[in-house]
């Protein structure tokens, strides 16, 4: 599936487009193998590697070149990280049904705000 959203695609198109799946994937993998007594920075350094992975693997591999697509992707994996735990959860600052209420209404309200115009590019 070609993930670059297009001019007047339709809401479930754009709502899949808009999920970071690879990266998440990639994030439970290896979070999952940070040892306990390294989990605090463990899962920073692993967050913040896949969040700037995110526009370079956008481009590379999906050819996405519009800005707001490449940021509400990356804003995405920060709330679902949220969800996951990860470095909040290390860091006492998480709240499961918080990102809860946040995943599903970003994943569900997004398509609504994000609209691309032709020109939007890097």
């Amino acid at each position: 599936m070609a993930r670059e959203i297009k001019v007047n695609q339709d809401y479930k198109n754009k709502m899949l487009k808009l999920i970071p799946s690879e990266i998440i994937a990639a994030y439970m993998v290896v979070e999952g193998v940070i040892p306990d007594e390294h989990q605090k920075i463990g899962s920073i350094i692993v967050s913040v590697g896949l969040l700037i992975l995110i526009p370079f693997y956008l481009k590379r591999f999906y050819h996405i070149s519009r800005f707001g697509q490449h940021l509400f992707i990356m804003i995405a994996f920060i709330i679902w990280i949220y969800t996951l735990g990860g470095p909040f959860r290390a860091w006492g600052i998480h709240e499961a049904y918080i990102g809860s209420i946040l995943l599903v209404f970003y994943t569900l309200l997004i398509p609504f705000f994000y609209h691309p115009r032709e020109a939007e590019t890097w």
